[in-house]
């Protein structure tokens, strides 16, 4: 069977979170519709411009995968996402269009591809191509009606910083790339690059972000976005201290925040993701303020992909 194909636009946002949402709630009813906000970023890309595919068998009325190719250039990695409507039978042949792309992109990338957990087919598919699991995410969550008080008698100041000003947007750069420095697949980002992306995000996604200083040095972060407002809730899309600092409840001190800001806006969750086999105390830390996790990803990897 052939597929018909088109690029993907900003017009047919719709079309992709229907076939996303319709792939997310037949795996796991628990989770996390995504909303414009998510499938925009799905379509533009989320570092460089992403190559998107709408699939469908030729028969159908109806467009029943949706493929996003993320490259990231500076880290010479792509991110595969693929979202079939069940039962469509659309997934082979869409996987093979995406390595197909990312081949005549740049065939020395890494390729990193996301899979649900409870995704069995997808997941075999991807290990009958030679690729293997190499780290699992979850998401975790919280009710923010029902949490215990968020106030802690913090050990730093917390500031909300404007992202616009050089010098906070520096300060908070260091900052960021020392906490997440020993974290799995981290790659350093010049100012300058990671700066345009924490701008974008701030004017399309409404990040925020604050620091936590300790004797005036800044040593923790906290962002947050309005990934998720459309499903009333609080999205924590970073959080960190620098490596000298942990231990010190800063990190702690820091999600407090986090649900105290969200409880303030009347948001009913607050949401965050962590990689399983981070090794720094974080899910320790989630679970320690009522987060349980709901949500679980797999990520894949073949090192001879393009071969």
């Amino acid at each position: 069977m052939a597929l018909t194909s088109r690029p993907a636009t900003e017009a047919d946002i719709e079309l992709v979170k229907g076939i996303a949402n319709a792939n997310l709630q037949y795996f796991n009813p628990k989770e996390k519709r995504i909303g414009d906000l998510e499938a925009r970023e799905f379509i533009k890309g989320f570092f460089d411009p992403a190559m998107t595919r709408l699939t469908k068998s030729p028969d159908s009325d109806n467009w029943e995968s949706f493929i996003t190719l993320n490259p990231d250039r500076s880290r010479k990695r792509y991110y595969l996402d693929i979202y079939t409507v069940p039962g469509a039978g659309t997934l082979e042949l869409s996987l093979t269009m995406a390595l197909y792309l990312a081949k005549e992109f740049d065939p020395s990338f890494q390729l990193w591809l996301g899979a649900q957990s409870n995704d069995h087919s997808y997941k075999s598919l991807l290990e009958s191509r030679g690729f293997g699991l190499i780290r699992k995410y979850w998401t975790l969550e919280m009710d923010l009606d029902q949490t215990v008080s968020a106030s802690i008698n913090s050990p730093g100041a917390i500031r909300e910083i404007d992202v616009k000003d050089d010098a906070e947007l520096r300060s908070f750069h260091s900052v960021h790339q020392d906490s997440f420095s020993k974290h799995f697949g981290f790659m350093p980002r010049s100012y300058e690059e990671w700066s345009k992306f924490v701008l974008q995000d701030s004017e399309e996604l409404g990040l925020r972000a604050w620091l936590i200083s300790v004797n005036g040095e800044d040593v923790g972060f906290l962002d947050c976005n309005d990934e998720l407002k459309h499903e009333d809730c609080g999205y924590v899309a970073g959080l960190g201290v620098r490596l000298a600092h942990h231990g010190k409840g800063l990190g702690e001190a820091l999600l407090r925040h986090a649900i105290q800001i969200h409880t303030e806006l009347g948001r009913k969750k607050l949401c965050l993701n962590v990689d399983a086999g981070n090794e720094s105390g974080a899910l320790r830390l989630y679970e320690k303020v009522g987060m349980k996790p709901f949500s679980e990803w797999h990520q894949y990897e073949n090192p001879d992909w393009s071969k």
